[in-house]
């Protein structure tokens, strides 16, 4: 990272002693200016809140994200606790989330069409993706199971925390018979969780499988590159970025799309119809799919890709389509929605499969 300018420095603390101690973090005045106004609000109503807001300061200005230090992230009707080992939402996973619940929720998806949905989210960090669905289908979907799964106990204790948190500041109704919404610890890689998993809907299969995998290669990670800075490798948990390890490998497979192939073959054993998958670029969407076309189960499968914001109309330069090529077969064309960098691929399985 480079170093600040001593004139920024100087620039900074006349302003304000405390932008001065963001401005690592921040990189820019504007930026520090506003985040010092969150922590301020967030400080109001501290016993002692000058000393609290300059500790405070302090921490994010060493680089630890955010929302760590404050606590919570707003994701779509929520109010999302965060800590330390549980990955941070990103505004990009709203804006699946949110894109998701209105294809379902406008009977857009084949999944969505029985006034009955059983949703599972796996890798599901602090319960954000599923919370968010439960919230947005409630008013939609008469019977409604949304389930999430994770490997870490602090994650799954997490989530089911802010399920509490949620139901009790009103933001989410509490569940019924009908409508249920709940999170379990397991491990995708586990044939004999993955088996329970499909045992325990009496009602038949499961409709949607959402996740946003570990999908970071061990050589961004190390580097530092992209996304993958020295706040995110410092402070946020390796194991929900980078596939560990000792997880299986798959012929024909990198390491970080090994979730995805493991997660493709967990789709067909649940019978789900709509898969969604949160990736790292389109590079990594080119990989999924082409893993897609060589499972005989998903054969006819109608994929896309979302961008960052699918909702938002693309730029002139953006792309619309991606070709698709594998070795012995045809290239596929693939529709491109939405503006910002290529972030996720939705899957939608024929009955059939």
């Amino acid at each position: 990272m480079p170093r600040l300018p001593p004139s920024l420095l100087r620039k900074a603390y006349r302003t304000s002693p405390h932008i001065r101690t963001l401005l690592p973090a921040t990189r820019d005045i504007a930026s520090a200016a506003h985040e010092l106004r969150w922590i301020r609000d967030h400080v109001r109503d501290h016993p002692t809140p000058s000393q609290r807001l300059a500790r405070l300061c302090r921490r994010r200005g060493r680089g630890e994200p955010l929302q760590y230090v404050l606590g919570t992230q707003p994701f779509g009707r929520l109010d999302i606790q965060c800590r330390r080992g549980v990955l941070v939402p990103r505004p990009e996973t709203e804006a699946l989330a949110l894109h998701l619940e209105g294809l379902l929720r406008r009977g857009a998806l084949p999944a969505s069409r029985r006034g009955e949905l059983a949703i599972v989210d796996f890798c599901t960090g602090t319960g954000c993706i599923a919370l968010s669905l439960f919230a947005g289908l409630q008013g939609a979907v008469p019977r409604l199971l949304v389930r999430g799964v994770d490997v870490s106990p602090a994650a799954v204790g997490l989530a089911r925390a802010n399920l509490r948190r949620n139901v009790g500041e009103g933001r989410l109704r509490a569940a019924t018979a009908e409508q249920r919404v709940d999170f379990v610890l397991g491990d995708v890689f586990d044939d004999a969780a993955v088996e329970a998993l499909a045992r325990a809907r009496a009602a038949g299969p499961w409709d949607v499988l959402v996740s946003n995998p570990p999908y970071v290669s061990r050589d961004v990670w190390a580097a530092g590159r992209g996304q993958m800075g020295y706040s995110v490798r410092k402070y946020e948990p390796r194991l929900a970025l980078v596939p560990g390890d000792d997880v299986p490998a798959y012929a024909g497979c990198a390491h970080e799309d090994v979730f995805y192939a493991r997660l493709l073959d967990v789709a067909v054993t649940l019978g789900v119809r709509v898969v969604v998958f949160e990736l790292g670029d389109e590079g990594q969407a080119a990989r999924v799919l082409r893993l897609v076309r060589r499972r005989e189960a998903l054969r006819g499968a109608a994929c896309e890709v979302w961008r960052d914001w699918p909702d938002v109309e693309p730029q002139e330069d953006e792309a619309r389509v991606m070709s698709v090529g594998e070795d012995g077969d045809d290239e596929i064309q693939v529709v491109i929605r939405g503006s910002g960098n290529v972030r996720s691929v939705l899957v939608q399985i024929p009955e059939h499969s």
